[in-house]
């Protein structure tokens, strides 16, 4: 991936209602404070999971969350168990990664990482899981336990969304090619439903078609002789604005 394409990914995922961002760059553009965890690389260079656990724990800002990676080199299971008992309440999370890659009921394993945390007495430390995710996997490791995930491949290598850009009105006159319909249009969305109505630019508004809602127009003004005359907002601003339309959507047939 080039890497000025980073920023851009980053901004769009987190205004997509993802809590955080990891690249420099990428938190940069949001306005936000990097987010991340420590790397396989880290516990291989120190050849110990607990003595490389302990180095971060000595070195890091103590504002940056403890969160051991627990799949380095044996049972995610017992790996975390050592963990805590290495950092005791000073350790907030624990991290498994490449969940596709291991063998058995990934969801499982979860269960039992979080039943022996908690049977230990540490039932604050959190568990993340990284590597190989989508909504799918998502859905089924938060029933599991799972409270916080990393998600890379599915959001910069999303679906595309086809659409195309067609002159349709010309200084008032009707231009549309074939296959198209004729003239400006406004979209009439329901606040309610999300439910889109289209018609000519000039006609009035309309009840939702679904819940009978009053429906609101959504094209408007952004640039006008060559000035922007639009609000621009703050990503926090778009990302709260998206994350109240994705609470009144629900994920369907999601494919395992």
């Amino acid at each position: 991936m080039h890497p000025a394409l980073c920023p851009m990914l980053d901004r769009a995922a987190y205004i997509g209602g993802l809590d955080g961002v990891s690249s420099l760059k990428g938190a940069e553009a949001v306005g936000v404070e990097p987010k991340g965890t420590m790397p396989h690389a880290l516990i291989i260079a120190f050849e110990d999971q607990v003595k490389a656990w302990e180095a971060f724990d000595e070195v890091m800002a103590p504002e940056v969350p403890r969160i051991a990676l627990v799949d380095t080199y044996s049972d995610e299971k017992m790996e975390a168990i050592m963990a805590a008992e290495a950092l005791k309440d000073r350790l907030d999370g624990v991290r498994l990664d490449t969940p596709r890659s291991r063998k058995g009921d990934f969801a499982e394993i979860i269960r039992e990482v979080r039943w022996e945390l908690d049977i230990r007495g540490y039932q604050d430390v959190k568990i993340l899981v990284s590597g190989g995710l989508n909504e799918g996997r998502v859905r089924i490791l938060s029933e599991a336990g799972v409270d916080a995930f990393g998600v890379g491949t599915a959001v910069s290598d999303a679906p595309t969304l086809n659409f195309a850009m067609d002159i349709v009105e010309l200084e008032g006159r009707l231009t549309a090619k074939r296959g198209k319909l004729g003239g400006k249009k406004q979209v009439w969305r329901c606040p309610e439903c999300l439910a889109d109505t289209v018609l000519p630019f000039k006609a009035s508004s309309q009840k939702c078609p679904i819940c009978g809602n009053k429906t609101e127009p959504m094209l408007k003004p952004l640039v006008k002789d060559g000035e922007i005359v639009a609000e621009l907002l703050k990503p926090k601003e778009i990302r709260e604005y998206v994350l109240q339309q994705i609470g009144k959507l629900s994920l369907k047939n999601i494919s395992h």
